[in-house]
């Protein structure tokens, strides 16, 4: 999907990602009450930070909706359980 598709469904409050993301890339969230998009990194543990979008980001059609784990409270769970 378009960036414009995949903000919407940030809004929404689901995370995003870019299929030519590695694994390790993580994902981008919109995080209520924050007023910026956060990129959330799976490894090598688990960190958050500001994602800046890049051009190429912004044309990019390859937006998905990410469903695989997810950090939670220090801990990296599955999006399974």
């Amino acid at each position: 999907m378009q960036l414009q598709e995949a903000l919407v469904q940030l809004k929404a409050g689901y995370p995003m990602y870019r299929t030519g993301w590695q694994p390790q890339d993580g994902y981008i969230v919109f995080m209520p009450g924050m007023s910026h998009i956060w990129k959330i990194v799976l490894t090598p543990q688990p960190n958050a930070g500001n994602y800046i979008f890049s051009m190429e980001d912004l044309n990019a059609s390859d937006w998905e909706m990410y469903t695989g784990e997810k950090p939670v409270e220090g801990k990296v769970i599955s999006s399974e359980e």
